[in-house]
Order: structure tokens, then sequence, then C-alpha cells
């Protein structure tokens, strides 16, 4: 389990304008959610949950032709089939590009590509679907900081990765855990861009992830980002901690799709948007 505290910049997970369109429910009954919602000032955007590949697909294309941009995208089996949770955001960006349902050799090839076109990978997600990996990203054509992307990490490995770029001044901004049989793998993003302390957690329960939350909330840090994952007949969490200025912030997590719904309705009608979502 990684236990890290060191000075880096604050998570940013498009909180950039408010107006709250609902969320979908459409996925099984196995599905469970966590998230994140902050009361963040801004203008439009729109979050879905429960899509299959191609109602996702085809609320991509409709978003995006209103001119929105996809700033998160979570993908999770339900019912045997992939499905896909997401937050796009209506506001200026530079060029970007969003793939999903690639497997590891279609993400490394689409990794190489654009990165070598001169985009940088700003949002990585992997899942299973009947048991082989899967995963979705995102890519922007920005400058930024030097940072590192892994995928199809053990557990031994990630924390080797993550041992060894927080030594180098990096630090973690995202990080997904996934199955590859009965056995946890996970995609990470790391950047060197100083800032305030961070904490992050790895393959916890759920009454060790809610320890943690206690905790680290109680030292006045701040929830950044959740991800929940299964692993066998096993629920997981990872997360990310950081003591970045924020407003008001609410975090739920082990909803059903129904309490999720019921969560994202009164919080955004209190004047929250959502800035995380994770479906497992």
């Amino acid at each position: 389990m990684i236990s890290s505290l060191v000075r880096v910049t604050s998570l940013t997970l498009g909180i950039l304008f408010a107006s709250a369109l609902s969320g979908n429910a459409l996925a099984g009954s196995d599905d469970r959610y966590a998230a994140i919602w902050s009361k963040a000032g801004g203008g439009e955007w729109v979050a879905r949950h429960g899509l299959t590949s191609d109602q996702y697909q085809r609320e991509f294309n409709k978003l995006t032709g209103q001119g929105m941009r996809l700033v998160a995208v979570d993908g999770y089996e339900a019912d045997g089939v992939a499905h896909y949770a997401a937050i796009w955001t209506k506001t200026s960006s530079p060029p970007w590009e969003a793939r999903h349902g690639l497997t590891s050799a279609q993400y490394q090839a689409e990794f190489d590509k654009l990165v070598g076109q001169g985009y940088r990978l700003v949002w990585v997600n992997g899942y299973t679907v009947g048991g082989q990996d899967r995963y979705a990203a995102i890519w922007e054509k920005s400058g930024g900081p030097a940072f590192v992307a892994r995928h199809g990490l053990s557990a031994a490995q990630y924390q080797a990765e993550f041992d060894k770029h927080v030594a180098e001044g990096f630090r973690l901004v995202l990080v997904t855990g996934y199955a590859v049989g009965n056995e946890a793998r996970y995609a990470a993003i790391w950047q060197k861009d100083g800032g305030p302390a961070f904490v992050a957690r790895h393959g916890l329960t759920a009454a060790q992830y809610q320890a943690e939350f206690d905790k680290h909330v109680a030292e006045g840090f701040r929830l950044a980002l959740v991800n929940g994952y299964r692993v066998g007949s096993q629920t997981l969490y990872a997360a990310i901690w950081d003591k970045a200025p924020s407003p008001a912030w609410v975090a739920r997590h082990g909803l059903t799709s129904d309490a999720y719904q019921q969560q994202f309705d009164k919080l955004t009608g209190e004047g929250y948007r959502l800035v995380d979502v994770s479906g497992y």
C-alpha cells in the first residue's frame, strides 16, 4: 500500500463551469459508484453514467458537436458488458483526443502516436470487461510539465514506479485500478510540477478506504480522486488526497445506480458540480 507525503501541485479534475444536467441511470443492478462533487462556480456541464458503449459514443458525438469537451471518462463492467460514466464541460481548450474500449496494445499505439504529435496524456482509465483489460484515455495538445504514464502494472510494480517517480520529484495525479485475471493492475500518471502535500493509497477495502478518508480529511486534506474497482469478488479503492485550497466538497462511495442518481440530483440542486465519478 502506498504511503507518501510530498510537496507537489494540486490536482485539477475539470472543475471549470457549472450548470448541472442530470446523470443517466441505465446500468445493471450490480454496478456501484464513487464520486466527488465540488461547490465551484462556472458554466455548463453534463454528466452521464450507466451508458453502454454505443450509448456513450452517441452522447460523445452529440455533446462534442455542441462544443462540449470530455474531461473524465470511467469504464466498468455491468451485466457482463462495458458501461461508461463521463463528464463533459463547455470550455475553450486546446485540441484534444479521446479513445475508449482499447486493448493494451491499442492503447500503447495511440499513446505513442499522439505523444509523438505533441499531445500529452491528461486522463487514463483502466477497466475490465469479460476478464480482459481495456482502456479509455484523453490527450490534449498543450504544454505542461514533464509527465510519466504507466499501465498494466501489478501492485508491486506500481509501488516501485510510485516510489521511483516521487523520489524524482514527480507527483501522482491520477491512478486507476482494475483486474487482469484475479490480480489487480494499475494505470497512473505522474507530473513534475511542485505544489501542496498529497497522500495516495491503493488496494483499500471499503473499511480501509473509509478509515483513510476520515484520517486525512481530519488532517486538512481534501479528496482529489477516488477510483473503485473489483478484483475477483472483492471491491477495492485507490485514492488521492491533497492540501490544495478548494471550495466545499462532498464525496460518496459504494452507491447503487439509483442511490448515485439521488445524490447527484440532491447535490447539484444545492449548487455542487460533479468533478469525479468511478463506476465498478
